[in-house]
């Protein structure tokens, strides 16, 4: 949700066609329902105004200074690519893709190469095209591991 909530303000910031960010309101208001879901039936609820407060300070504390923003931007580059590469150490060690989807992980690859076409097209902003290309990389790697261990049902 960070990591949304980072990306859509670094867009809004540089002033980037709406098309280039559009999803991102929609992600977010998804993964907030989602974490009010979690909260509220594990009983956590006190929990969401601490939430709330720290995503809508963390709106405002990004435009501050230009490099808060940008280093930002970087620091959610590397949290999406850490959480790939956890993804992998857990499939390298157990060598089994179990319930990961391959159809999943190759839309996730899909939609990062066209990000990575329409940034280029449109802002042709490093930091965004690193970010994709970074997690294109990284997707590409995690579905062809699942691919190599999934396991084949055999037929009589």
């Amino acid at each position: 949700l960070f990591s949304f909530l980072v990306f859509l303000r670094y867009q809004i910031y540089y002033g980037y066609p709406l098309e280039t960010y559009l999803e991102y309101p929609i992600i977010i208001a998804q993964d907030v329902i989602l974490l009010f879901f979690i909260l509220h039936f594990s009983g956590n609820m006190k929990q969401a105004l601490f939430y709330a407060v720290t995503f809508w300070g963390g709106w405002y504390v990004l435009t501050l200074r230009k490099w808060i923003m940008d280093l930002a931007m970087n620091l959610c580059t590397l949290i999406s690519a850490a959480s790939k590469l956890v993804q992998l150490r857990y499939l390298w060690r157990t060598k089994d893709s179990g319930q990961v989807s391959a159809l999943t992980w190759s839309m996730a690859t899909y939609t990062c190469a066209t990000r990575i076409v329409t940034t280029v097209m449109t802002t042709n902003d490093l930091a965004v095209l690193i970010r994709f290309i970074t997690i294109l990389i990284l997707n590409i790697w995690v579905t062809a591991t699942v691919l190599h261990y999934r396991k084949t049902k055999k037929t009589d």
